[in-house]
């Protein structure tokens, strides 16, 4: 299926700076393969996804710009200054007064020596208080300005930056690209894919694909999943015409040993048999299956088939047919193989579960087709039917024979992708040496598990890897999934205070005070002209005088006082909390084609990113990526 995103509802994951987005949440729909939707899935360079992007939030009316406004001090440290240098003159004429009114007066020379000093110590004072006191004021008050000015100049700077990013911002939403192509920072050798649905599945392989094909690569998917993640893009590479190779097996009719000899037959239907055990003597056991089975090859003529190696293992096991496709000739090859078979309890057991599985592939009618994977173009490879044993051993055989072509592939610089839609039916031993052989011949593997459980999730995390988290919507899949994304400690609110307070205060005072005093004085006054004799008695004048003087007062006070305060104060408590950075439950409720990529990028640091792989994106306006965008902002 294919999918296109409308508007709608939307998740949020909080992972690194840019994972916290909303990706729309709609119903897929089929989407036909018209020509719109071919050129813009085979336009441009290669990408698992989109990332969106939204574009910086601002308001439409424009910031005014900042105002410059001189600080008070300044203006009082003026005033003051032109108020003291109007008041020189007079302060200074009034201490020069003082000083000449004292020399005018007939006092002793002490005095016009302290008259002196005064005047001296009057002028200093005026010239301190009256210019120095207000210049120092004006220095202080001119720093803080140059301080302040320097503030508002920041502040213009910060102004005229947040101005350009808006004209930015303006410029970039006239062509509003928000969805940009998701491309790993490194090219990982391997790639697993944990979860997801059909819909999910069918949409990552023609995302990737489509831009893997167009870059030339020869694309090889193996739909062990009977999901048909593969039809879509098969549909859209016919369309641009890439050569197109789609296989749908429900049995064996030569496809898939075809170009093997006797013991490769062997070692790839043993290994098949192999991936169903599990235990201490499972590697013993392989080694049996695999002799018996080159024992029985090697005595056969022609091309190898299920129908006739089964035929084989009945005649080791001495059943022997006249419809048996063998030829008499091989007939008594097997027959003398008998012998150097063995007849051991686990030689039987061997033989016995060989030949029923042998038996469910073997198809009659002619050969098929030999599937070859080579060149440019998209081959599909995908297993069904109704019965589950067959599918089951029909889905090994097939995976072994994909190793088998990874395994005798020479080392190459790359070019070549493999897509195995459910790797986790086979088991993990056998995926891990794909991915081995893979990495060793440059071949680039994309793994696709259903379900993250048991033995599986060692494939998480591994060397040179790149990791795609799906849908998970078990609980405990999802969980295994948050623990690998990680943790982070992030600061929350865990206390909110507020306090308010009001306070009254009354007060009266009353006073009263009473002051009496009394004064007596007397005294007499002779006066002697100077001319009179001594003996003249009468000359002169004496008089007497006295006086008595009485005063009182009374005082009284009456204060009242009254003040009223307010009082508020809020507070706010953040506590570091260690906790998913991206939560279980939001991985249960990724939509269909939305997926978290991790990866390591080479530096020491994880690359966490939420995008989506819905094919239909990029018929969207707002979709950067391809010529179509290019030419889309050349015009603009």
């Amino acid at each position: 299926m294919v999918g296109v995103p409308s508007a709608g509802e939307g998740v949020s994951g909080d992972v690194d700076d840019d994972l916290t987005v909303r990706l729309p949440v709609v119903p897929l729909q089929r989407v036909s393969g018209g020509a719109p939707l071919v050129r813009g899935l085979f336009d441009g360079v290669e990408r698992w996804g989109w990332e969106f992007a939204p574009l910086p939030e601002f308001t439409e009316v424009p910031e005014p710009a900042p105002e410059w406004r001189e600080p008070a001090e300044v203006a009082a440290a003026w005033q003051l200054r032109r108020r003291r240098l109007r008041q020189v003159p007079w302060t200074s004429a009034g201490v020069g007064v003082v000083a000449w009114g004292g020399w005018a007066l007939p006092l002793p020379g002490a005095v016009d020596v302290a008259l002196s000093g005064w005047l001296v110590v009057g002028l200093t004072m005026v010239l301190v208080r009256q210019v120095a006191v207000p210049r120092s004021r004006m220095r202080a008050a001119a720093r803080e300005r140059d301080f302040r000015f320097d503030q508002f100049r920041h502040r213009v700077g910060e102004w005229r930056s947040r101005m350009a990013a808006r004209e930015r911002v303006l410029a970039a939403r006239a062509v509003a690209k928000e969805w940009l192509p998701l491309r790993p920072s490194v090219t990982a050798a391997r790639v697993e894919v944990f979860g997801g649905t059909g819909d999910g599945w069918a949409s990552l392989v023609t995302t990737v694909g489509s831009s893997l094909l167009r870059a030339g690569d020869s694309v090889l998917v193996v739909d062990l999943s009977e999901r048909r993640v593969a039809d879509d893009l098969a549909g859209f590479a016919g369309a641009v015409g890439l050569p197109v190779s789609a296989v749908a097996l429900s049995r064996d009719d030569g496809t898939l040993l075809r170009g093997l000899d006797s013991d490769e037959v062997a070692e790839v239907v043993a290994g098949a048999v192999a991936t169903r055990r599990s235990g201490a003597d499972a590697a013993d056991l392989r080694v049996v299956d695999a002799s018996i089975l080159a024992a029985i090859a090697r005595s056969l003529e022609g091309p190898i088939t299920f129908a006739r190696l089964a035929a084989g293992l009945r005649v080791v096991r001495g059943h022997y047919g006249a419809e048996s496709p063998l030829t008499p000739l091989e007939a008594r090859r097997l027959t003398a193989q008998i012998d150097a078979v063995g007849s051991t309890d686990r030689v039987v057991n061997a033989l016995h579960a060989l030949t029923n599985l042998v038996e469910l592939l073997a198809a009659e009618g002619p050969l098929g087709e030999p599937v070859a994977w080579s060149g440019p173009g998209l081959t599909v490879l995908a297993t069904e039917g109704p019965h589950p044993r067959r599918k089951d051993f029909l889905d090994r055989v097939l995976f072994e024979r994909v190793l088998h072509a990874v395994r005798v592939r020479p080392q190459q610089a790359g070019g070549n992708v493999v897509f195995v839609a459910g790797a986790d039916r086979i088991g993990p031993a056998a995926v891990e040496e794909l991915a081995r052989q893979a990495r060793r011949c440059g071949v680039r593997l994309v793994l696709m598990l259903e379900h993250l459980r048991d033995d599986v999730t060692r494939l998480l995390g591994g060397d040179d890897s790149a990791t795609i988290l799906m849908r998970l919507g078990n609980h405990e899949e999802a969980k295994v999934a948050a623990e690998f994304i990680g943790r982070e400690h992030t600061f929350k609110i865990s206390q909110i205070t507020r306090q308010v307070g009001q306070s009254f205060t009354e007060g009266h005072s009353d006073a009263t005070g009473t002051q009496s005093s009394a004064s007596h004085n007397e005294g007499t006054h002779r006066s002697r002209p100077a001319p009179a004799r001594w003996f003249d008695r009468k000359a002169g004048s004496e008089s007497s005088s006295a006086g008595t003087a009485t005063s009182r007062s009374d005082t009284w006070q009456h204060t009242v006082n009254y003040s009223l305060a307010d009082s508020e104060s809020t507070g706010t408590t953040e506590s570091r909390v260690y906790e998913f950075t991206v939560e279980p439950t939001q991985l249960q409720d990724l939509p269909p084609t939305a997926f978290i990529l991790v990866e390591h990028n080479g530096v020491g640091r994880r690359r966490i990113v939420l995008a989506d792989c819905n094919p239909g994106i990029t018929l969207l306006s707002r979709v950067v990526g391809g010529t179509r965008w290019r030419d889309e902002a050349r015009s603009a």
